[in-house]
């Protein structure tokens, strides 16, 4: 682990590379992405079509130059969207284990 030290004003800080993975735009886009399989597998009582949005966004065709569409944060959190889109496809036959795993992004 690298260590590089940062002067800011008078402020000397010490950042290791892993705090500079940390980045508010990656929490947003985990936010995003949570927020929507909380939407399509939650069992809190949503709109319909909130629900329907939600399985578009997650189950739609694979756009990854699209910003924001779901390949696009699913590639931007370093993530595989072709096989997320499976683990979620699976958790539609297995709805107990999709609900454990949701209670971890409460």
């Amino acid at each position: 682990m690298s260590i590089s030290k940062v002067r800011t004003g008078n402020v000397e800080e010490e950042e290791s590379s892993v705090a500079f993975s940390i980045k508010p735009e990656r929490n947003l886009l985990a936010a995003v992405l949570a927020r929507a399989i909380c939407d399509a597998f939650g069992s809190a009582q949503c709109d319909r079509h909130v629900v329907r949005s939600a399985r578009q966004w997650l189950f739609g065709k694979l756009t990854p130059s699209r910003a924001f569409s779901f390949a696009w944060v699913a590639q931007h959190l370093d993530l595989d969207p072709i096989a997320l889109q499976q683990t979620l496809r699976s958790y539609e036959t297995n709805p107990e284990m999709i609900q454990e795993r949701l209670s971890l992004l409460r």
